[in-house]
This record gives C-alpha cells, sequence and structure tokens, in this order.
C-alpha cells in the first residue's frame, strides 16, 4: 500500500515532468494532479501498488469514479487521458516496464455540435442594444467585431486600438499561445467601430477598446454578462461563443473554404473547424425535412 507522502512525492514528480516537458499549463497541470491524487487515493483504499496496477484495477477504478458520480463521456475520457499520460511518464522513469493504460478501451467523447444562431436570432440581439449610450456603443461594438471576426472572448477584451488598422479595416488578434492573426473587419462592425473610437479619442482613451467605467479592461465575465442581458431581452438563448460558432458557419455556407476558416479561428488543427462542416449538413438536412413537410 502506498504511503500518503510517497504519494505526494509521486505527484510532485510527475507534475514537474509536465512542466519541463510538455510544457502544460498551471490549469492543466492543476487537473492532472487532482485526477492523480484521486486514482492514487483509490489504490491505497483497495491496497494496491501503483508499480503492479493492472487494466482490470484501472476498469474498476473507472467504474468505481461512475458509481460515485454520473460521469460524462467527456469526461471518462479526460480521466482516462490523465491515466495515459501518468503512466507513460512511469514508464519513461523506470518504475514500471508496461503501460496498462494502452489495453484500455479508449472512450472517444460524444461529438457536440457547436450551437449556432441564424442571422435573424443575431440581429434580434444586437437590436436590443442602445447605441446612443456610451456603454451601449461599446458593446454593440464589441459583440459585432467577435461575430463578425470569430473572436474569442479573451481575445477580444485584450484588443488595443493599435490592433486597428483603419485603411485595410483589419484587426490583429492575438491568440492561444501568442499566434497572432490578421483578419478583416466586417462593414458593420467597421462602422461602430469607428464611432467606438471616436468617442474613445475625444475621451483622451487609446488603449483597450473595451473598457469598463473606470477605464480598466473587461473580464470575460462581463462580457458574458452583457450578452446575457440582451439576449434574454430578445428572447434568444445564446452565448457569446455562440457567434464565434455562428461566425464560422456561416461563413461555410457562404461558400468560405475549410482551410481559410481555420485560419480565421485560429485553428491549429484543421480537425476542429471541420466539426463546423457537421452543424452545415444537419442544418441542411432540418430545412429539407421541413420543405418537404411544408409541400404536404
Amino acid at each position: 500500500m502506498m504511503k500518503k507522502e510517497t504519494a505526494e512525492e509521486l505527484i510532485k514528480a510527475f507534475e514537474e515532468s509536465l512542466i519541463v516537458e510538455k510544457h502544460a499549463s498551471s490549469a492543466t497541470r492543476e487537473t492532472y494532479r487532482r485526477e492523480i491524487a484521486c486514482f492514487l487515493s483509490f489504490l491505497s483504499d483497495k491496497n494496491l501498488d501503483v508499480d503492479t496496477v493492472t487494466t482490470g484495477d484501472l476498469r474498476d477504478y473507472l467504474i468505481n469514479r461512475s458509481e460515485k458520480s454520473s460521469l460524462s463521456s467527456r469526461t471518462t475520457a479526460k480521466i482516462i487521458t490523465t491515466l495515459r499520460v501518468f503512466f507513460r511518464y512511469l514508464s519513461s522513469e523506470g518504475f514500471r516496464e508496461d503501460d496498462p493504460t494502452e489495453l484500455l478501451e479508449k472512450n472517444r467523447m460524444a461529438r457536440k455540435l457547436p450551437e449556432v444562431m441564424d442571422y435573424d436570432c443575431i440581429d434580434k440581439i444586437l437590436s436590443q442594444i442602445d447605441t446612443q449610450t456610451e456603454t451601449g456603443l461599446r458593446d454593440r461594438t464589441m459583440f459585432e467585431l467577435i461575430y463578425s471576426c470569430g473572436l474569442r472572448v479573451s481575445e477580444c477584451i485584450n484588443l488595443k486600438l493599435s490592433d486597428y488598422f483603419r485603411e485595410e479595416k483589419r484587426i490583429i488578434v492575438t491568440g492561444k499561445r501568442d499566434k497572432q492573426r490578421y483578419i478583416p473587419v466586417g462593414e458593420d462592425a467597421v462602422f461602430y467601430l469607428e464611432k467606438l473610437i471616436s468617442s474613445m479619442k475625444a475621451k483622451g482613451r487609446v488603449t483597450y477598446l473595451f473598457c469598463n467605467r473606470f477605464g480598466r479592461p473587461l473580464t470575460r465575465e462581463a462580457v458574458w454578462q452583457r450578452l446575457k442581458i440582451y439576449a434574454e431581452k430578445a428572447g434568444v438563448k445564446a452565448k457569446v461563443h455562440t457567434l464565434r460558432h455562428s461566425f464560422a458557419t456561416h461563413m461555410l455556407q457562404g461558400g468560405a473554404d475549410l482551410r481559410s476558416v481555420q485560419e480565421l479561428l485560429g485553428h491549429s488543427d484543421i480537425r476542429t473547424t471541420e466539426i463546423y462542416t457537421h452543424v452545415n449538413t444537419d442544418n441542411l438536412y432540418e430545412a429539407f425535412l421541413k420543405a418537404d413537410f411544408d409541400k404536404k
């Protein structure tokens, strides 16, 4: 049976390997730490040792986790992934010669299609914003830009005035892993962006585009809350990320090629972008069924 201090030392060494070899973020390391601590606690309760635990023991662990709390396929897949990374680490460090996760069935996450809105729903939400007020102008510009450019919330709130190129009508966006992309801005977004920038310059604000009343950049939570207010007024169910999903879907529906949409969204793997082609297929099928039904 593994002693508590030994388990803690093993977790610490594992976490250090995540930093050095995988350059894992603090959030990822915390998730792995929590999952492995739970796993080692299970082994201790069952008088099992990490050096000799079998594939069957791993299955028992997953069953045990499921019995304690109902796990979604996504959560189960994440647990299995964590175990795979952990046992590969143990093998590489010579703690054991085999890897019991190799015989563990792959648990594929159910592919959940992203939620998207049609043009009318987006218009309903945006029309709720009173652009005659300073806050309203900021919000309308912000959501027009997120939809027009397919931005993540974090990318939007970090935009600076210097990131907008007026002549080219484009913005430079800094995405994940500090990768930058140069994105064209749609006409409606340009219209409100120009108005916002003029207002900002008149008030002497020349740094971040989207600020609160104290002049500090908005938080992600604040952006989520602002859209929630307008969506509820419009009677539409939507989240901020839905605007990004809608941008991608509408681009493909408009004839854009997959590679271009991938670059605009900042996806490192085109397979991530491919999911929007399934959204298109489902929408077309639903439209076909509706049209066929209406004829009858």
